[in-house]
């Protein structure tokens, strides 16, 4: 039986918060996350070993490398099956003398407790843990108990995190890499290609709740003519769409009330094998705040489909909606169990009805080509690792090529 990825994205995340908080000396929350590739299948019958290390750090943010193992329990060989990386932003916290306190008597201690606690519950009714990833302050805590004066910030500790000091080959290759990466991250950011990407998959977001609303009066019964190219059946891409709302628990959270990023990412996987399995209808690979799981199949190819996801985060006291997150998974259609390999025959052709619905689906074979580079880049590094480590095997998997 084949593991459930979302799982291991969330045991990604745990590892690299604790590489992060290992080096730090701050709170620190998930940024981002590159591109997790999938080089062989985790069944119930192998052991996950994760290695995650700090490979570079900035001002205020740092790249941390996760290594996915498995390793058989019969036989005790080991295989390489992913790798991912992680940027995480380190947090202000209060300076230490916030946190000590003159003696003071009883009576003063539990009024000082209640009027913070007031504080603490008020800004946690206010600010969404989802819509509080990249910033987050504390209440002021000052030795009288008066209200913040609007100088709260001068008084955190300015954020200046470890340098790392590569040693070995392979750390000064690591610390280059993480280097160049993001400065392609930055690049893309704010490249125009990337503007117009953006202004795109706001407005798929938008009609992605419309169909929200709308699928009370048009059920998913709609069909369609076969494909005009090679008579295949045609599905519509609105007959994808899968929703999916989760409430944030204390389980979800880390110290500091901030959602988890690899529980987000552990969701959002959920909710993509939804939109593949009302696709492919085979298997598929892969206490404040609601969050709202949305998405479609924007392109398919001929066993593999792309999906893309987007999250949405209600705070239930408010009522404040905040777009949150949002990722395209590649997902496998794979052949009746117990077989790991991909569908011998192609899938159903993706019927895009409207221009937007277009201009999503012909942007994943652009997409689709990106993966592809990262694979083979991928390949290419652990076969050399290979070489040098020759403790570590690693074996052939059909699923290598299953994103064509």
């Amino acid at each position: 039986m084949v593991f459930h990825i979302g799982t291991v994205l969330s045991w990604i995340d745990i590892a690299a918060g604790i590489a992060a908080k290992k080096h730090g000396v701050y709170p620190a929350v998930t940024r981002c996350v590159d591109a997790v590739h999938f080089l062989g299948p985790i069944t119930t019958k192998n052991i996950v070993i994760i290695q995650a290390c700090v490979n570079r750090a900035w001002k205020t943010s740092m790249e941390v490398g996760v290594r996915v193992m498995t390793e058989d329990l019969l036989s005790a060989d080991r295989r390489y099956c992913c790798h991912a990386y992680l940027t995480f932003v380190a947090l202000p916290q209060p300076p230490l003398a916030t946190l000590t306190t003159s003696p003071t008597t009883e009576h003063q201690a539990q009024k000082k407790q209640e009027q913070q606690d007031s504080a603490a519950v008020k800004a946690a009714l206010v600010n969404s843990p989802a819509a509080r990833r990249y910033s987050f302050s504390l209440p002021s805590a000052n030795k009288s108990g008066s209200k913040s004066d609007g100088h709260s910030n001068n008084n955190q500790r300015k954020i200046q995190l470890p340098a790392i000091e590569p040693i070995t080959q392979i750390e000064m290759e690591r610390y280059t890499l993480a280097q160049s990466r993001r400065e392609a991250r930055l690049l893309q950011a704010s490249s125009e290609s990337k503007l117009e990407e953006d202004q795109l998959l706001s407005d798929v977001r938008d009609q992605m709740r419309h169909w929200n609303v709308s699928q009370i009066n048009h059920p998913r019964t709609q069909k369609l003519p076969p494909s005009l190219v090679d008579g295949s059946p045609q599905i519509a891409m609105q007959a994808t769409f899968a929703e999916s709302a989760q409430l944030v628990l204390p389980q979800h959270a880390n110290s500091l009330s901030i959602t988890f990023g690899g529980q987000v990412m552990k969701w959002m996987e959920n909710v993509a094998a939804v939109s593949a399995s009302r696709f492919a209808r085979v298997p598929i690979v892969t206490a404040s705040d609601c969050l709202t799981m949305r998405s479609v199949v924007t392109r398919v190819f001929r066993s593999s489909m792309e999906i893309y996801v987007f999250v949405d985060s209600e705070n239930l006291v408010t009522g404040k909606q905040t777009f949150t997150n949002e990722a395209f998974f590649s997902m496998v259609a794979l052949q009746p169990s117990p077989s790991l390999s991909p569908i011998k025959t192609s899938l159903p052709t993706l019927f895009a009805a409207s221009d937007l619905e277009r201009s999503l689906s012909e942007a994943g074979e652009k997409r689709r080509l990106g993966r592809l580079q990262q694979r083979r880049e991928l390949v290419e590094r652990e076969m050399r690792g290979v070489l040098q480590t020759p403790t570590v095997e690693r074996d052939e998997h059909p699923l290598k090529d299953a994103d064509t």
